[in-house]
């Protein structure tokens, strides 16, 4: 088994695999508005390559071992996560040719309330809470997890472990 630390998301450091935004402490970059409606508009976009609506799911993740076990990507399709109740680590590595590079696997510690829009072709898998179970916002390109979903379960020797 190998291990990788995964270490605090942080904006350009991430820009090879996607886009962050602090959802639930916005700055006042974003608003419009004063307490106690202020507005905090297009904190992070989803580029979409056709017209397929964008659709909005959750995804229910216990606590369980860091351990990855398998990685998938979306040639076409971003993909959005946001831990609602618990922050959570998610491992992503690089779009490429459809080649598995584990050695390019990277862990993120994601806090709750933060969105991430994973680009196209980044690997990633289900993520990891860090102290209860909890619930991931997902949004997707209408029906991608039948169209557009190419998965690989890891050999025993390909696992990787995570370590806070």
């Amino acid at each position: 088994m190998n291990f990788i630390k995964a270490k605090p998301i942080d904006v350009i450091e991430f820009l090879e695999y996607g886009y962050v935004a602090d959802i639930a402490n916005p700055t006042n970059t974003y608003h419009f508005g004063e307490y106690p409606c202020a507005f905090n508009r297009d904190m992070v976009t989803m580029p979409l390559k056709d017209c397929m609506s964008p659709a909005f799911g959750s995804l229910k993740v216990g606590k369980r071992p860091m351990i990855i076990e398998d990685v998938e990507f979306h040639s076409c399709s971003p993909e959005v996560m946001m831990p609602l109740d618990d922050d959570m680590v998610i491992h992503v590595g690089p779009a490429n040719a459809d080649i598995l590079e584990l050695d390019k696997i990277a862990a993120f510690i994601i806090p709750k309330g933060t969105l991430v829009v994973l680009k196209a072709g980044t690997w990633h898998g289900a993520p990891y809470p860090v102290n209860n179970d909890g619930t991931v916002l997902i949004c997707l390109p209408e029906r991608t997890y039948f169209n557009d979903t190419k998965k690989y379960i890891l050999t025993d020797e390909q696992k990787i472990q995570i370590e806070l």
